[in-house]
This record gives structure tokens, sequence and C-alpha cells, in this order.
């Protein structure tokens, strides 16, 4: 397929691969990066001149967290758990919701109103909102000890899945209940087609390409989720709080996965004295956003809108045909046209 060679594709992907390769190599053959730094910096008089978190001059690139951690090596490492769970998630999300529009699009129309009405009522409600009250409580068991970082992990991505799972299923059912209504569907139905084969040879191949563009933009749809949990603290693989206060209450919190939006929601508190902490990883959400959205606008142009990248051997081939080669066929020399009416 032209489509792989396109360097358009190519170049987002790559960039996104080896964010993620970085991500699981440099942890497993540098661990002392992700160590808490130096508890101060001294000049070359030994005087103390800077303590945690240090400025992007101070530690480059990127600076460092509150714990003198390096921030670049930090985001680096966390990678893998952002963007292989908004990856599983969309994933979910896609099954869920394919499999929820195939039961729509064949329900009743009495049944599909009631589903609709009821789906449109919880549209204006925010997701954030809804994960919020579905995760509060899970997080609370996580930070008494019930369950762990991994666990608590896996149950936030099965959560934020499914609270979408309904809404895009009744938009894809709503799409494939209109498609039903060609007259070859009709016709296939006439002759005596089941469900089954309907969804086999009619369904699945229109919807195949749908699937790959919905399936990009829901993985950017779901990181734009998680910065918004992130400002809730409701992170992936759970906070852990901790009380350095001794006359009033100053909680801490700490990440198990150093996931992005965790990084963010941790230095929070600090925005207006050390903006580069929650800007940071703002910066890698809004780089692999960006991205996504790259490819998801190729995928769109190329699969649904059928404006495929053109070579240079199929450009020449479809140059203006030379108007010479466009006369008559059929000419007699030395004889008139008119001869033979």
């Amino acid at each position: 397929m032209r489509i792989l060679k396109s360097f358009r594709f190519w170049l987002p992907v790559g960039f996104l691969f080896v964010m993620l390769s970085a991500s699981f190599i440099l942890p497993a053959i540098y661990p002392e990066l992700l160590e808490p730094g130096p508890p101060y910096l001294k000049d070359d008089s030994g005087r103390v001149i800077a303590d945690p978190p240090y400025t992007m001059e101070e530690m480059p690139p990127l600076g460092s967290d509150k714990l003198g951690r390096n921030l670049f090596y930090l985001l680096l490492a966390g990678a893998k758990y952002t963007l292989l769970s908004a990856i599983v998630i969309a994933l979910l999300r896609m099954v869920g919701g394919f499999v929820f529009g195939i039961m729509y699009a064949f329900l009743p129309d009495w049944a599909r109103q009631m589903i609709k009405g009821v789906g449109d009522t919880f549209n204006f409600i925010p997701l954030a909102i809804i994960a919020f009250v579905l995760l509060t409580p899970l997080q609370l068991a996580f930070e008494s000890g019930a369950m762990y970082s991994f666990q608590f992990l896996m149950i936030e991505i099965v959560v934020i899945a499914i609270i979408v799972i309904p809404s895009l299923g009744m938009y894809l059912g709503e799409e494939m209940k209109e498609y039903l209504k060609n007259d070859f569907v009709t016709v296939s139905k006439q002759i005596g087609a089941s469900r089954f084969y309907i969804i086999k040879r009619h369904l699945r191949p229109q919807f195949s390409r749908h699937a790959l563009v919905m399936f990009s933009e829901q993985i950017s749809q779901t990181l734009y989720l998680l910065i918004q949990l992130g400002v809730l603290h409701i992170c992936l693989g759970g906070l852990k709080t901790e009380e350095f206060g001794i006359m009033e209450h100053i909680p801490e919190y700490f990440s198990y996965t150093n996931e992005w939006a965790a990084t963010m929601s941790i230095n929070i508190q600090m925005v207006f004295l050390h903006t580069w902490l929650v800007l940071t990883p703002l910066a890698f959400f809004a780089i692999s956003i960006y991205c996504i959205n790259e490819i998801s606008r190729f995928l769109k142009e190329v699969l649904l809108e059928d404006k495929l990248p053109v070579g240079k051997d199929e450009a020449s081939s479809k140059k203006p045909v030379p108007s010479s080669r466009l006369e008559d066929p059929f000419t007699f020399k030395n004889r008139s046209k008119e001869e033979f009416h």
C-alpha cells in the first residue's frame, strides 16, 4: 500500500515509536537516572546555590522535580505507561463500540429511540466528571493499600474505556443503520441473507476503513481525558499521599508509574513558583497529541476521502493524452469522410 510509503505517515509514527522504545530501554540500562538527585548544588567555592526543584539551567535539559530527579528522563520513562495505556483504552473502545453499534443497528426503532434518549442525556456530562466519580473510591482503596498499583492501572483502563463505549456505539449504530438502507443490502435480505452474512459481507468491509481513523482519534481523545483527570489527581497507577505537615494538612503526592498526568498532578500546586514542572509534561502531551492527530488526518484523507498520494510514475502516467492520440482511429488517406456518407 502506498500509505506505508508516505513520509507524512511515518514521521509521527517514527517519533512515537522512538519515544516508546527509549521509555523501555533507558530505565533498563540506566536505572540510576531515575533516582533522586543531589539534595543541593554548590558553586566552586562550596557555597550552596540551589536546592530542588532545579531549573533548566541548573539541571539540563528540562530541570528536575522536587526530589531532584531529572524531569526529562522521568517523563521519558513514564511515556510507556501514558501512550500504551491510551492505545489499549482506544482499542477497547473500538471493539466495544463496534459490538454495541452492531447490536444497536439491528434493534427495533422503539428500543433505539429509548437508548438514544438516555445516551443523549449523559452526553451533556463531561467524561472527566464521570471518570472522577467512578475512580475516586478506587483511588481511596489504593491509598489504603487494598490494591496494588498495577491492579489499579488495569481497572482504570477498563473504566475509562467503558464510559465512552455507549456514545461511540450509538454513533456507529446510527451510521450502520443508514448504510443498511442501501438497495444492495435490502436485496440481500430479500433473498435470505442472515444478519451474520450482512455483517460479514457488508458492514465489516465498509467500516473497517473508518475503524483505523476512529482508532487514532480515540487515542488523542484519551490523552485529552488523562490531562483532565490529572488535574483532579486521578492518574494511571494511582497516587500515594504522604503527610509532611506538623500543625497543618500538607499532603505530598508520589507516583509509582511516573506517567505524564501523574507528573503534572504531583507538581500542580507549584505551578506559579516552578511553572516548568507543569508545562513540561503538558508539552509531552501536546507533542504526542499533535503526532496522533497528523496520523488521523492522513488516514482520513487516504482511506475516507480517497486522496491517495501519487508517485512520480503514476503522476507521469496520468498526464493528459496528446490531442493527436484522440483523433478518429478510422482515417482514410487521400479520401474524404464525406465519400462514405
